[in-house]
């Protein structure tokens, strides 16, 4: 029987509060979370680096958001942490939009250069429209002490012409003699190698003499400025020197041809080092945070059940998922236009992609304000016992429980893959951020289409013949994503998310082994989840995005998609082997599962048993 509740309950506000708080809550999450990979590649970090960030994040929830559910159970404060858990969220995401002042990959947002996403810089390239503050550092310490400068030229280390109160070009004589014709093409061969025009500009004849001594006597450059300079410059570099009464032995005549080499190669090195600090304070970040954050999902999913379980309304549960795959239709794809249509985000030299966040924190913001009305029921402390062992026993201790969780291992390791590196693809194609919204859109209206056939095609085809479909459509998938050729050629693939996806889990949740009651139900399909969820696609993140910096992207969508169609035919024959002998009659033996018989009777459960004829 129900349990008595003390005060009456007003269903509609409550159906309302919920649908609402579903809607925003995955509103925020959708305006983020699928590019955030993305955004991670726009810093700097290799793909590699994004998919143990990716991966840690995962296993930080699976870890602790049963852990803060648990807590918030026994202490009866759900609410509570659910309103902390939502806070935790904002602060830690909305602070990586700070990330971009440690990149130093990363302009300004109205430079022409402004990357739409970072590549390491090889030590055999030179960045040409590098910043001159990054320079600064390398150049400082060969550049000539102030007492070493002519008096009569004023001399300052700052690199623009407004720190150091001189004008950016030196006032030169009408007619120039052959020592300035000589001198300026000095010059022009220090700003060819890489040193700053701003602090050339001002460098008098002393100067130049006493920054290329510093520059001479350091043998690692004299080796490596062999292939930069050609004929003619050692020749005026020679000519140079001779004017100044030095005697130009020839391992030193090409040693400011390692200038290049050299600056380039410190560039590269402190390039390489902020990157690395970069992937720990993400990784960091990302941990901790999901370490607080995660338990939101669980605890109003958890209280939305148990309102509805009070009150025998058993059958609106689970209707409230729809807002949230209508939040996923409108939302991504109104975020990337914006982003795609806008220069510098409100004219505040703002990076565009930072709306993605400003757009997440406005609606959980929203979200926030909603989880003070969210219905939370109260429930005695002594009505709580743990389905996971049940739950456990179901899964791990058959043979179909088993088969069924090792494919959602498979399927999430696969499904990691291109959830989190399809989006590179795009961008590799030159894609815009639109391609990618209207992707989560077609996604979203595919689940939402194959939902109203399930049933049918479940009768007809059964859960192992439509898992094997799954499986086939899985691997044809990838295997269209690593041949694609256009960005736009994505879109009739991601119809296949309802079959690979929404349908899997469909049938997976209606296996009759899986249906025991509705709360022992809920546990099997958490203990499913966190296969597919956790620590297939943990590993799946982490593997993947190593295979992508080793073999690239095409050769890692092709390997999983032959795992998944060399998976199709074995699951389909053991499923065969498995699958349990189907009774005629009630089943009765259901009315006294080991649910802990007296923990369910509120539980309808006459009328499941009654489901399984």
């Amino acid at each position: 029987m129900p349990v008595e509740i003390t005060e009456p309950v007003n269903l509609s506000r409550s159906i309302f509060f919920c649908n609402l708080f579903s809607f925003f809550f995955s509103a925020s999450k959708s305006c983020l979370l699928p590019f955030l990979t993305i955004y991670l590649r726009f810093l700097g970090l290799t793909a590699t680096q994004t998919g143990f960030v990716i991966g840690a994040k995962t296993f930080s929830t699976f870890i602790f958001a049963p852990l803060w559910s648990k807590c918030a159970i026994r202490c009866q404060k759900r609410r509570l942490v659910l309103m902390i858990a939502l806070f935790m969220m904002a602060v830690t995401y909305l602070p990586l939009t700070l990330l971009t002042n440690l990149s130093p990959s990363m302009e300004s947002c109205d430079s022409p250069t402004t990357p739409t996403h970072s590549q390491p810089l090889l030590v055999t390239e030179f960045p040409i429209h590098i910043n001159s503050t990054q320079l600064l550092p390398i150049t400082q310490n060969l550049m000539p002490k102030p007492s070493t400068v002519n008096s009569s030229f004023p001399y300052a280390l700052s690199t623009t012409a407004e720190s150091s109160g001189i004008s950016e070009t030196v006032p030169t004589k009408e007619k120039k003699n052959e020592e300035d014709e000589v001198l300026d093409k000095v010059k022009d061969i220090l700003i060819k190698v890489g040193v700053n025009k701003n602090m050339v500009g001002v460098l008098s004849a002393d100067d130049v003499f006493e920054f290329y001594k510093k520059i001479a006597k350091d043998e690692e450059i004299l080796n490596a400025a062999k292939k930069v300079l050609s004929d003619d410059d050692k020749h005026v570099l020679k000519d140079f020197l001779k004017r100044y009464g030095v005697s130009v032995r020839r391992k030193r005549e090409l040693s400011l041809k390692e200038m290049k080499a050299t600056f380039v190669q410190k560039i590269h090195e402190k390039i390489q080092q902020a990157k690395e600090n970069l992937f720990i304070v993400v990784l960091v970040m990302l941990i901790l945070g999901e370490a607080f954050c995660s338990p939101v999902e669980k605890i109003a999913d958890d209280s939305w059940f148990e309102f509805l379980e009070q009150i025998d309304e058993m059958e609106k549960y689970g209707k409230h998922r729809i807002w949230s795959s209508l939040a996923y239709i409108v939302f991504p794809v109104i975020v990337t236009l914006v982003v795609d249509n806008t220069t510098c985000l409100f004219d505040l030299k703002v990076y565009p992609f930072m709306f993605h966040f400003y757009a997440f924190g406005a609606l959980l913001g929203l979200t926030f304000l909603l989880g003070f009305f969210y219905p939370v029921p109260t429930v005695p402390k002594s009505k709580y016992k743990s389905k996971l062992g049940t739950a456990m026993m179901k899964v791990c201790c058959t043979c179909g429980g088993l088969l069924y969780m090792f494919t959602l291992l498979i399927m999430g390791f696969v499904f990691s893959s291109y959830s989190n590196f399809l989006f590179w693809l795009i961008q590799d194609l030159k894609g815009k951020e639109i391609t990618m919204g209207v992707c989560i859109l077609v996604a979203s209206l595919s689940e939402l289409v194959v939902l109203v056939f399930s049933s049918r095609l479940v009768r007809l085809l059964g859960n192992g013949g439509m898992i094997s479909i799954s499986l086939f459509c899985l691997a044809a998938r990838l295997l269209y994503y690593s041949y694609l050729w256009t960005p736009w050629a994505v879109l009739p693939a991601e119809i296949f998310h309802a079959v690979t996806h929404t349908m899997m889990w469909f049938v997976v949740l209606s296996n009759q082994a899986f249906r025991v009651s509705p709360s022992i139900d809920r546990a099997i399909r958490s203990v499913l989840s966190s296969a597919y969820f956790g620590i297939g696609f943990g590993v799946g993140s982490m593997v993947s995005g190593v295979m992508y910096d080793q073999y690239g992207l095409p050769v890692l969508f092709r390997a999983l998609s032959i795992l998944s169609i060399g998976w199709c035919p074995v699951f389909f024959l053991l499923q065969k082997c498995c699958h349990p002998k189907q009774d005629s009659e009630i089943k009765y033996t259901r009315l006294l599962q080991a649910d802990d018989h007296s923990d369910d009777d509120d539980d309808d459960w006459l009328e499941h048993a009654l489901k399984d004829k």
